[in-house]
């Protein structure tokens, strides 16, 4: 049914949990997982050091945060599920469904990240976007 699952990652808890039930889908289909995490852009300074300095840092930590999940995943299923990882800059609704439609994907995965008084009763933004234009199934995990 799944060959290839999209996990849209952040450092939240809903986001962990999703990652190990595409863990889960990938061991029962046979399906390989892709872990994405897009990080906010930075405004370009003219070529400022700093700006340089700055996407240094966050692809460092976002390529750390990324090889993290791997290695979680590789522990869980002994290396049986093959794991790829895509960091992005940019606004994580575009960059998954960018990713989705360019790779193909049969299903995206994702954290629901739900805020403010009406929390349990609405999907986070990404996951209510995701969810009305993706070009697959979303599974939204809570």
């Amino acid at each position: 049914m799944f060959h290839k699952i999209l996990v849209a990652v952040d450092e939240s808890e809903s986001s962990h949990r999703a990652v190990i039930a595409a863990t889960d889908l990938a061991l029962q289909f046979h399906a390989s997982v892709c872990l994405l995490h897009a990080y906010p852009q930075i405004a370009d300074y003219l070529g400022s050091p700093i700006y340089e300095q700055l996407v240094q840092a966050q692809t460092l930590e976002g390529d750390q945060f990324l090889q993290s999940l791997r290695m979680e995943i590789d522990q869980a299923t002994n290396h049986t599920v093959p794991v790829e990882t895509q960091l992005l800059e940019g606004a994580p609704t575009e960059a998954i469904l960018r990713v989705a439609e360019a790779e193909d994907f049969d299903l995206i995965v994702v954290g629901s990240h739900g805020k403010g008084p009406f929390a349990n009763l609405l999907l986070g933004s990404v996951s209510q976007t995701l969810t009305r234009k993706s070009p697959c199934p979303v599974m939204v995990i809570h």
